[in-house]
This record gives structure tokens, sequence and C-alpha cells, in this order.
């Protein structure tokens, strides 16, 4: 009869399949690059690390906040690490859900941390009637085809700005009179900026508005060439979308983080005064020097 492994080497052997990536000074486990299906928890990325540096812990301090689109908990756990008194957190996907659970126990937060099951029709609808002073989101943003099943933490129509559009249209329902949004993403632009982030926000929101972006912004069209080179579009389908990106004067994309004040008012963009590895490479390859794209 062979022996039954200890809850130790159970724990060992976990952590040997998944990828385990520190981020200031917490960790925090993911799926690995090579699990391609449906429901991956994404690895750590420099968007996470953008955000991250540029939230306000003063104003955070004691914050009832809401994530949507829990992920890995990998900002869920940076935000009550930063002083939220509590983190509510939206998602669909169930591995994430187990994923994250697994991270916010293992970095001491699960008094802190609350998962609540998502809609993947109604964004906000879970949390209907409730407000809180800080929501904020790392949403899917990968430019999608119509139609086409991709992964639950990626898909977003065609510029890849469905998802924020949808909490855009009901942000103000949920905000305190004060409070703040804090969004991470990488938008479409032109050699300017992410102006298609900028004008979805003029036309939903009413408040002061700053949109930050790191320098190492990426080709668009070249970002789109590797999703029929990984095998998960056709090349007629990114061709289609390429299309779209000319008609609409898209040339880069910008990582980015979006700061939203309810009550205030103005639109300012500007530029990160970090350096950020390239958005496409994981933060732990990049650190390191190495690594492939998404």
């Amino acid at each position: 009869m062979t022996p039954l492994a200890s809850p130790k080497e159970n724990l060992q052997a976990v952590l040997a399949r998944k990828r385990l990536t520190q981020i200031n000074d917490y960790g925090v486990v993911t799926d690995r690059l090579d699990y391609q299906e449906i429901d991956q928890v994404f690895p750590i990325y420099p968007e996470q690390q953008l955000f991250l540096d540029e939230l306000d812990r003063e104003r955070i301090k004691g914050a009832n906040a809401l994530e949507i689109g829990l992920g890995s908990g990998v900002l869920s756990i940076g935000v009550a690490r930063a002083g939220a008194a509590q983190v509510t957190a939206l998602e669909i996907n169930p591995r994430a859900k187990n994923t994250a659970g697994f991270n916010i126990v293992m970095n001491g937060l699960e008094d802190r941390i609350r998962i609540i099951d998502g809609d993947p029709e109604e964004v906000l609808r879970p949390v209907a009637g409730q407000t809180f002073d800080f929501v904020f989101s790392n949403p899917p943003f990968e430019p999608t085809p119509p139609d086409q099943a991709f992964f639950y933490h990626s898909a977003a129509g065609p510029f890849g700005l469905d998802f924020i559009d949808n909490i855009f249209n009901g942000l103000a329902d949920i905000l305190a009179p004060d409070g703040r949004f804090q969004l991470v993403t990488a938008a479409p632009g032109d050699d300017e900026g992410p102006f298609m982030l900028a004008e979805l926000a003029r036309k939903h929101l009413d408040g002061s508005i700053r949109i930050v972006s790191s320098r190492a912004s990426l080709d668009y069209y070249e970002a789109l060439d590797w999703l029929p080179a990984k095998g998960l579009f056709t090349v007629e389908q990114t061709e289609h979308l390429k299309g779209l990106a000319r008609d609409a004067g898209i040339k880069r994309s910008y990582l980015c983080v979006m700061h939203y004040q309810k009550g205030g008012s103005g639109m300012e963009m500007t530029w990160s005064d970090r350096t950020y590895p390239s958005p496409e490479v994981p933060l732990d390859e990049a650190s390191a020097g190495q690594g492939e794209g998404r």
C-alpha cells in the first residue's frame, strides 16, 4: 500500500505545478503559461505592478473596497495590505476563485477579503444597491473577434474595451459620493496616448479623470499578430481586427492606469515617471531579463 503524502508534501506538489511570483513584498500563485484552458488564472505581469505603484494609500486606509474581476487575487491582496478595511471581490471563473482563496489565506487576509460570484452579463448586478469608497479593476482587455471563445481573463471585444464600457456604465451607482475608482489596462491609442480610453471615460463619467501611461507601449498590429501565431484566432479574424483598428486611427497599445474621483472635474493624460518592462512578458521573467510574451 502506497503511503499517503503529508500535507507539507501535498503543498510542495501544488507549488511545483503552479507559478509563484513575488510582487512587492508578498507572493501569489497562478497558473503557468502552458495551461491554455479558458479558465486560466493569469500570471503576474507589469500591469499589476503599475497598479500597485499608483495606489494612494492615504485615501485607501479604512476604505470599503470592491474589485471587479479578482483573478489570482493579487490586486485585492495589495489593496487590503495598503489599508482597506474590507475588500469585496467579484469573479466568474471558479478556478480563479479557488486560486485567489489560496493566495488570500497564504497572505493572512481571509478575514478582510470576501469573494462573491460575478455576473458575466451584468457586471455590477451582484453588488446592486451597495456603495463603495474605492472600486478597482484589472479587466479583460485583449481585442477579441465577435462570438469568439477566449480566456475569461482576456476577452473584451474588438478594441479590448467592452468590459470597461460595462463598468463605466454603472460605476456612478456603486461609488460613494466621494468615492474613487482605479483601473489598470492596456488601451488602444495613437502616437499621443490611449485616446479611446479617454473618450470612453468622457462619455460615461462625470468627475475628475487622470490617465497615467507607461512609455513601454506596443505596436498595436504587432501585438495582434501573436494571436494567430499561438493558434488562438485565425489569420482572417486577426486581419478583421486590424481593419477596425486602422479605421479608428489606432497605432499603439498603452499600459495605463486611470484614476477617477466622483464629484471632481477635468481630464488629465500624463506619463508615469517609472520605467516598466514590456507588458508582454511576465513580471518575474521581465525582472530576470528573459521570457516570452503572453
